[in-house]
């Protein structure tokens, strides 16, 4: 087998390049770190590439700088850290880096990842529409992965909404950082892959309050990204954490409802948003990602009572349910019972894609380059996306049609 695409750490460092042979070895070595899946060649369409979220290279430079401003906040905190996570987020009240001398190193990482937030912002504002909610992850680097997905998926809703520049880049950095509080938690709790007890629970639930009393101390001019940090657990209804704070299910708010201190300020509402839609097109020790039209359907379950229902319908309607490089059964219509894969979206019409054309509802592979547009198609096509991670369009075509003849 061959790696169809490049396979990164945690850090942005390539691990191995696309086109690689794997052996035993290099799988041994992807095993041990954490991932669950990559892409492979296998000779069927190899040419129509998932696209990712945001380009590899920016991804690579934001994890880096994300992972360098997480560890410098650690080393500045370092006094503190352990006490914090014993006794609570009081005692990070006054933990300026300047007292610790690291305040020109967590200067420039802020910088750093104000530049990266910039460049994610030029990069959503060339896209249209979401290339997809599929993406590669893995449980070891899933903080750090997840924190630039929450960011891009953020941007693209406050895009949506015609937020101005400023709130933008704040929407940005405060999803970028939004966890930063884990780091005052115990790795094993975060990656324990059964049900947390009542106090490995409370553990976690810190994590917003010490990412706030972290995050305002950073040298960030706006205070609008410490309180995503600190907000982005609380829900609609009054029930999250920490502080019980309520939404009103709209966008707009008057002035009153703006400065309500009860309320969930429009930036952690959105970003809550973002983070449901990261972890469960992640993979995760529990379970294995949701496809795209799953994701949809959960956030829709979830909205009114935790997450902003506005924001939700906001978030539906960009967002690829078939997004190019997945495998597709077609259901119903002139290809009843055929397979292909997606190789181009348009926006404004997300369940029409254009797709090539590889076997049959027997199982038997079709011509080189047939594409159909589903846009010109007047009977409905019924796409389904193949559900079995691991397995090959060619090979899944074979399976059932076996069990049909069965």
């Amino acid at each position: 087998m061959q790696i169809g695409r490049s396979l990164y750490n945690q850090r942005g460092d390539v691990l191995l390049t696309s086109g690689t042979e794997l052996d035993e070895a290099f799988i041994g070595s992807i095993r041990q770190r954490g991932y669950r899946f990559i892409y492979v060649m296998d000779g069927i369409a190899d040419d129509v590439a998932p696209h990712g979220l945001i380009s590899q290279r920016l991804r690579s430079a934001t994890l880096r700088n994300l992972d360098a401003v997480f560890k410098a906040m650690v080393e500045a905190t370092r006094p503190q850290r352990d006490q914090a996570a014993e006794e609570g987020a009081h005692v990070l009240t006054e933990i300026l880096p300047v007292a610790s001398g690291m305040a020109g190193v967590v200067e420039r990482q802020i910088k750093r990842l104000e530049a990266d937030a910039e460049q994610l912002l030029a990069e959503v504002f060339d896209a249209q529409i979401f290339e997809g909610v599929a993406a590669l992850k893995s449980h070891d680097n899933y903080t750090f992965e997840h924190s630039v997905d929450v960011a891009f998926y953020g941007v693209m809703l406050g895009r949506k909404l015609a937020l101005d520049g400023e709130y933008l880049k704040d929407l940005a950095l405060g999803c970028l950082i939004h966890d930063i509080g884990k780091m005052y938690v115990d790795d094993q709790v975060l990656s324990k892959p059964g049900k947390l007890t009542q106090a490995e629970f409370k553990q976690v639930m810190r994590h917003t309050v010490l990412g706030f009393q972290v995050a305002r101390q950073m040298p960030i001019s706006s205070p609008r990204p410490a309180h995503v940090a600190l907000q982005h657990h609380e829900h609609q209804s009054g029930r999250g954490y920490p502080n019980g704070l309520t939404g009103t299910n709209r966008l707009f708010r008057t002035p009153r409802e703006r400065f309500n201190p009860s309320r969930i300020i429009l930036l952690a509402e959105l970003a809550a948003v973002a983070d449901v839609c990261s972890a469960l097109s992640s993979d995760r020790l529990q379970r294995a990602a949701l496809p795209a039209a799953d994701v949809l359907k959960q956030l829709r379950g979830l909205a009114g009572e935790h997450l902003n229902r506005e924001a939700v319908e906001a978030f539906g309607s960009m967002v690829e349910v078939f997004p190019v490089g997945v495998h597709v059964r077609f259901g119903g219509g002139k290809y009843r019972g055929s397979y292909g894969v997606v190789v181009s979206c348009t926006p404004g019409a997300s369940n029409r894609p254009v797709i090539r054309l590889l076997f049959d509802a027997n199982g038997l592979p079709l011509p080189d380059g047939m594409e159909v547009d589903l846009r010109k198609l007047l009977d409905d096509a019924d796409l389904t996306a193949v559900p079995e991670a691991g397995v090959s369009v060619e090979e899944y075509a074979r399976r059932l049609t076996l069990a049909q003849s069965a």
